[in-house]
């Protein structure tokens, strides 16, 4: 498993931080966003101001969520610019969203993440920033279930994710209990 990474640093307060997990969980390894966020959920404890949602697939019912935070952060199974193996960790800024470094995943969220943010741009109620945490699909196949590459990968996403918080000074602790009970099924 390989990673392919951007590294992204930031040094003001956060007030309102959200991790969202997209995807449809009946469509094999486009489940990789929801699992992540429960995943999230189950293994770190954040600050009362960082939200985590599993939204499935919103579309442009996505802006709500987006509406002046300060920190994003999306996991999704991507589609990066150059080819590479299925489970591969990609991190991305907003910047490369509109660029051909990554491509978000083809189903009914894809457009709804650009256009939320260009809509919100417009508003004057973007977020200040937005990361997206996502891994290389193998199978999005109705009822495939996730495969064994993004399975392996999905903690340290996870890990990433909380890294990405701690490095710009949110509260992000691990959970003791949970972290024995995802070691066995990860690893």
């Amino acid at each position: 498993m390989s990673t392919s990474f951007v590294h992204l640093t930031a040094e003001r307060p956060f007030h309102r931080i959200a991790i969202i997990g997209l995807g449809n969980v009946l469509l094999g390894d486009d489940g990789f966003g929801p699992l992540a966020v429960e995943m999230f959920r189950s293994l770190y404890e954040c600050d009362s101001n960082v939200e985590i949602l599993d939204l499935g697939t919103p579309g442009l019912d996505l802006a709500p969520y987006l509406y002046d935070t300060d920190l994003v952060v999306i996991a999704d199974a991507v589609y990066p610019h150059k080819e590479e193996k299925p489970g591969t960790l990609c991190v991305y800024c907003e910047d490369d969203l509109g660029s051909s470094h990554a491509q978000l995943r083809l189903t009914s969220h894809d457009p709804g993440v650009r256009e939320s943010l260009v809509q919100l741009r417009l508003a004057g109620h973007a977020p200040s920033e937005v990361i997206v945490v996502g891994v290389v699909p193998e199978s999005c196949g109705l009822g495939k279930g996730i495969s064994l590459s993004v399975l392996n990968t999905c903690l340290i996403a996870v890990d990433t994710i909380a890294r990405l918080l701690v490095e710009r000074s949110i509260d992000c602790r691990r959970r003791h209990a949970s972290a024995q009970m995802y070691h066995g099924i990860v690893s």
